[in-house]
This record gives structure tokens, sequence and C-alpha cells, in this order.
């Protein structure tokens, strides 16, 4: 029933999908209230012209995906990659014979590149089974994924009962157990770094952020909409889902950080600090998934 509730709460919290329902509930008023009904279809009308052509999604997105700069590969020794879930939808695998990544699969897509740059280091993938779709878990879909790109099924840990970011961290931080000199990277999407560095920490389980996905161009182009309509809409969907996301983990005592930001220890121990470019020697092209290229331009709580 919780997970229930989760999603229930999601969905409202994601701006085009609050902006549908009070466009239908001001329809539905219309037969009953005109005059009530019209105002309330009017404000829905408002809101989605604000949402689909002002620069308000970038002005919410910006500063989530540039609070953990790109600082390059570690240039040091690497335990393991940690591969947080939500970002397959299960749903899909009962009537597909091939795993097809989708938006915001960018840390399922860069992987099997992180698995070849580091022969050594463990991998592990988190994310439990939706309880509404019956079958294999998130993790277990993303293990067949790792293993058809060569990696060695034996080096794959997968964690099967998280559903939250928050159950995320505490499982994993439970199952691998972490010596404090261990180096393990966190990979998410950029957007999604801060909730998920924030819960990590006051897990106990010290890891170094590798965000990718970034929908957001620099600082200095927040001001200006993108293009098409419908990609403003979406990356304010976005931003929006995740500083509800923040506040409701920190008022909850999930995170000790409202909005976990990079520290000095973590920040010294990457190479290549700042790379500006797809050019960049510290990170090539080929490691920017699905053609995201960070400086030529982004589930439940």
């Amino acid at each position: 029933m919780h997970f229930f509730m989760l999603q229930a709460a999601g969905f409202l919290a994601v701006p085009s999908n609050a902006i549908t329902v009070l466009a239908a509930l001001g329809l539905g008023l219309m037969r009953f209230r005109a005059r009530l009904g019209i105002v309330v279809v009017v404000v829905a009308l408002t809101a989605l012209v604000v949402a689909a052509l002002s620069p308000l999604g970038n002005l919410l997105l910006t500063p989530l995906e540039q609070r953990f700069a790109d600082s390059g590969f570690p240039d040091q020794k690497i335990d393991g990659i940690i591969v947080l879930g939500g970002s397959y939808d299960t749903r899909i695998h009962g009537y597909m014979n091939t795993i097809l990544l989708q938006e915001d699969s960018d840390p399922m897509a860069v992987l099997p590149g992180l698995a070849h740059r580091y022969p050594k280091a463990k991998i592990v993938f988190t994310g439990g089974t939706d309880p509404s779709v019956p079958g294999l878990s998130e993790a277990a879909i993303a293990k067949r994924y790792f293993v058809s790109f060569g990696i060695a099924a034996d080096r794959i840990v997968i964690e099967e009962r998280s559903l939250t970011t928050e159950e995320n961290a505490r499982f994993t931080a439970q199952l691998l157990r972490p010596s404090p000199e261990s180096r393990w990277l966190l990979v998410t999407n950029a957007f999604h770094m801060p909730r998920a560095m924030g819960v990590f920490r006051k897990a106990g389980f010290d890891v170094l952020p590798f965000p990718v996905g970034w929908r957001t161009h620099e600082w200095r182009e927040m001001w200006w909409p993108a293009v098409p309509a419908t990609e403003n809409l979406r990356r304010l969907d976005v931003a929006v889902h995740e500083w509800i996301g923040l506040s409701l983990y920190w008022l909850r005592g999930y995170s000790h950080e409202w909005f976990a930001g990079p520290e000095a220890v973590a920040a010294e121990s990457l190479g290549g600090r700042g790379a500006s470019s797809c050019e960049s020697a510290e990170r090539p092209a080929a490691s920017y998934p699905l053609g995201h290229c960070r400086t030529d331009r982004h589930s439940a709580f």
C-alpha cells in the first residue's frame, strides 16, 4: 500500500500530470458550475503555456544537473561501480525478446564502457520488482543486459529488494558492507545525483559521483527555453519531481542534507577536473551515452 501511495503522489508531483488533471476537473465542473469550470480550465491552459514555452524547466533543472560537475574518470583504483535502478521499465520486458534502453537509461548505457575501463571492479545494480508488474526484477534484467556485453556474470552483484532511492542506498550498503578505504563509483542521471548522494551518505556509504545523461546546457544558457516546447515541459516534469523528492527525503530524515553537494575529498580523488568538451582526453565523446554531449548543449520517490 505504501508503494502505491508513493506512486500516486509521484504522479501528481509531475506538472504535466497535474495540469491534465486540473483541466479535466475544470471540464467536469462546467456541467454543474460553468463559471468555476471555465476558470479552472483557463488556469490549466495558462499553466500549460508557461510550462511549455518558458525556460522554467531549465531554471529548475540546471542547478540539479550542475551540482556535481563532470570530473572525468577516476585515475585511481576503483573497487566497484554502483548503478541505480529506476531507469528501465520492467513492464515492457514481459512481451519483448530484447532489452531496449529508454529515456533516462544513460546509467545502463555507460556501464559496459566503465566495466571494461575498470576490469577488476565489481558491478552492482540496485533495483527491485514493481509490485504491480510481477516478473523479473530490474536488477535481474540489467544483469542479463550487462552479460550480453561480455561482462563476466561473477563480477555482477544485484540488489533486488529496493523500490526507492533511499532503499537503493540502504540495501546496497547492507549487502556490500564496504570498508572505509574502498572506492565505489555511483552512476545515475545528473539530475538525480544530489538526492542519491544524500541517501548514500546517510547510509554511511562514501561513494564517488559519476553523473551521466545531462539534459540541460551550461549555466549561462539556463535562461533560454528549449526546442521543441515539449522538451520544456519534460524538463519541468523531471525537475519538479526531483525537487519534491529532495525535500521529502530531507523531511523524512532519509538524508542529512537537503541539497547534497560535492565534498573536497571526493573532488580531489577524481582525475581530469572539469572536462570542458566532448573531445576531452579525460572523457571522450563515446562515453556520453545516447548522443548527449554536455557542452554541446538530462519513478516514484
